[in-house]
């Protein structure tokens, strides 16, 4: 049985060995791979359960597919009783299918942490995932023939862990976008159709002037004024809605934009993220890089990150 490597060794080795990786596997399905995957690390630590850590992979990959670059899956899953992590690597030229995505995986990299240690799976992802992003880095792992020579790329070639996971590690492509130039019309089609309630406003060259939001929205109708009134239900008509729908085509972002918002800086750690969420009672935080909008983290998916993935 292969020792394990010693604790300080893991920040600059991957987590595994010769042993650990199924080369040029003739397995298709991602279910069959995550087994044999799973099993071949459970032979180097006794605390895996190779059954109920196969289960916990696949509940996991279920939820979402973990494909981290084009080709590449990353089946993971948090266990109890494991004090450090654990990887283990299949490479395949036909490709592995994993339920619920069309795309197939020329290699497939299991990664096993403890249940206690969120940033454990963040750091590999986001090392491997870097490193992963250039199509020829795949196509030399592929080409490996034999267990030790894949072992041996990974370790001369894509060894590096980040130090600490920033926020671009955990950020998301922003799904919409306003301009500064935008009416206020456009944002409360965009807040209609898309239940957005807080959404970016950027100018043309992308950087981030403010934030537009549903309440924003809202406070036009509802100006300071009339809530210090006690009784509004003199306006049973919604006359100040309607004052606003009859110009909402010829009123501008610069209406509704709040600069009042939470963001980072795409090198901050993620505790950063928490920080700016928490600071400014946000559902979203932003993530800049030199001012220019390139990410954002919800609420949801931080906690997902933290807590789940």
């Amino acid at each position: 049985m292969p020792s394990k490597t010693p604790p300080a060794d893991r920040e600059s080795a991957p987590a595994f060995s010769e042993n650990e990786v199924l080369c040029r596997t003739e397995l298709a399905e991602g279910a069959a791979v995550v087994d044999a995957l799973v099993r071949l690390v459970a032979a180097r630590e006794p605390a895996i359960d190779p059954v109920a850590a196969a289960r916990a992979v696949m509940d996991r990959e279920a939820e979402a597919p973990t494909f981290v670059a084009p080709g590449v899956a990353m089946p993971h899953a948090r266990l109890e009783g494991i004090e450090e992590t654990y990887m283990a690597l299949a490479t395949s030229e036909r490709g592995i299918r994993f339920p619920g995505s069309e795309e197939t995986a020329r290699l497939a990299i299991l990664v096993l942490t403890p249940a206690h240690a969120p940033a454990a799976y963040l750091r590999v992802a986001a090392g491997v995932a870097k490193k992963l992003q250039d199509p020829a880095f795949l196509d030399e792992i592929v080409l490996r023939k034999t267990p030790a020579d894949v072992r041996s790329f990974f370790e001369r070639e894509g060894k590096d862990l980040p130090d600490f996971v920033c926020a671009a590690d955990m950020m998301e492509k922003p799904a919409n976008v306003l301009r500064e130039t935008d009416s206020v019309k456009a944002a409360i089609d965009l807040i209609v159709r898309t239940g957005q309630t807080e959404i970016p406003v950027v100018d043309k060259e992308g950087y981030l002037v403010g934030e537009a939001s549903a309440d924003e929205v809202l406070g036009l109708c509802i100006p300071d004024y009339l809530l210090w009134m006690e009784n509004l239900s003199v306006f049973s008509n919604f006359e100040p809605f309607a004052a606003l729908l009859r110009k909402e085509s010829s009123t501008w972002m610069a209406d509704i934009t709040s600069d009042d918002y939470a963001s980072v800086s795409v090198d901050q750690p993620a505790i950063a993220v928490a920080e700016a969420l928490s600071r400014h009672d946000a559902g979203t935080c932003y993530v800049l890089d030199d001012g220019k909008l390139v990410g954002v983290v919800t609420l949801p998916h931080f906690l997902n990150k933290v807590f789940r993935d």
